[in-house]
């Protein structure tokens, strides 16, 4: 039984001081030149950090935040390692035709670009998961796996994300949250294409746990719109989204998450809409949007989304977990997820020593969020 120990916001396997002391001697390692703290450039003072390798094939800037600066810190240099161990060259164990292979799910069940049954016959690098419910080896595409896809006139079949990709502590700790990404991501696309059909709007006076009241509190004290939404799924899962927007930054940003403890679920739906901004404030990520029009149109305070509401306590109650084991979390929802999808979910390990774990999960049937951004009702940006 892995027992976790329940923070501000997060459920680890270790305290805060101590990942952070295993992680220290890592950085250095994982090309991160400096791992530095954006909370002041904000009056709302959630603790958000960045982490800068200056020679990465991906994302220079990685942010990260948290309950207090040392969690914050710690996700950010996790979210940069992910794309460091995504970046490195990925050894396959197979070159085959998925039609050649005993493969437990059809090529289509994964992000491909192109719905064909002519790609079963296309040659593919492939490499060894571990299946979540069997625990037995499972074949996947490299290339859903490594950030980078072939070049040389290799056809690029899948889309290349950081969807399932996690570190954590130990194997455990990042499986479960890479998984419970994906789901996520799922879920945030079937929340899009059905036209909110499964959302519940959040009354802000009704979140009573004390850490998302306090992060409630920061954007209403600082006169910020908010919107909450509670996304039920097939699933079974937490998973909430949060949306801000401010006069001195008119713009709607947004945050999920997607936890088996719905306080956490929330908590990672508001500090990511906070981090969201934050970001687009310290100017590090040149691959975001410029807003510079919306500072020139003067633009409307938002409204709420036309949607039914809720008493956060009464959706809630009765998801509030009753125990501290990850591996038994994990199991759970494993279980779901190939009860909806009809695949066991797969993980790759990147990465496990002492210090943490690296997990990519392909979880066969899940479908990912089709824009960039975190829909809300009404709108098509967020």
């Amino acid at each position: 039984m892995m027992t976790s120990i329940t923070l501000a916001g997060t459920v680890r396997a270790r305290t805060a001081e101590e990942t952070w002391e295993a992680l220290r001697p890592e950085i250095r390692r994982l090309g991160i030149s400096r791992v530095a703290r954006l909370t002041g450039l904000d009056h709302l003072d959630i603790p958000v950090w960045t982490a800068v390798r200056p020679h990465a094939r991906t994302l220079v800037t990685s942010q990260g935040k948290g309950a207090t600066d040392t969690l914050a810190k710690i996700s950010a240099v996790l979210e940069s390692a992910e794309l460091w161990h995504v970046e490195q060259p990925l050894k396959a164990d197979i070159h085959a035709c998925h039609r050649d292979l005993e493969v437990p799910y059809p090529l289509q069940a994964l992000p491909t670009k192109v719905d064909d049954p002519a790609l079963a016959g296309l040659p593919l690098d492939w490499v060894t998961g571990r299946g979540l419910i069997s625990g037995e080896d499972v074949l996947v595409p490299a290339d859903a796996v490594r950030r980078q896809q072939h070049r040389g006139g290799q056809p690029e079949i899948f889309y290349v994300t950081s969807n399932g990709l996690a570190c954590g502590n130990n194997l455990t700790e990042a499986t479960l949250h890479a998984l419970l990404e994906a789901v996520e991501r799922d879920v945030l696309h079937d929340d899009y294409v059905t036209g909110s059909r499964y959302r519940t709007l959040l009354l802000p006076h009704t979140v009573t746990d004390p850490y998302c009241r306090d992060l409630v509190d920061r954007f209403l004290n600082a006169g910020m719109w908010l919107e909450m939404a509670w996304v039920d799924n097939a699933h079974n899962v937490p998973v909430c989204a949060a949306y801000i927007w401010s006069e001195d930054y008119p713009i709607v940003f947004a945050g999920s998450g997607c936890h088996f403890d719905p306080r956490i679920a929330l908590s990672r739906a508001l500090t990511e809409a906070a981090q969201s901004r934050l970001t687009c404030i310290a100017g590090t990520r040149d691959d975001l949007d410029s807003h510079e029009n919306a500072f020139a149109a003067n633009p409307a305070r938002p409204t709420l989304a036309d949607l039914p509401t809720a008493d956060w306590n009464n959706l809630t109650h009765h998801r509030i977990p009753e125990h501290d084991d990850l591996d038994a979390h994990l199991a759970a929802i494993a279980a779901s997820v190939a009860d909806v999808t009809g695949h066991e979910p797969v993980a790759f390990t990147l990465h496990a020593a002492e210090a943490y774990a690296a997990v990519k999960v392909v979880s066969p049937g899940l479908e990912m969020r089709i824009i960039r951004s975190i829909p809300r009702p009404g709108g098509r940006r967020a």
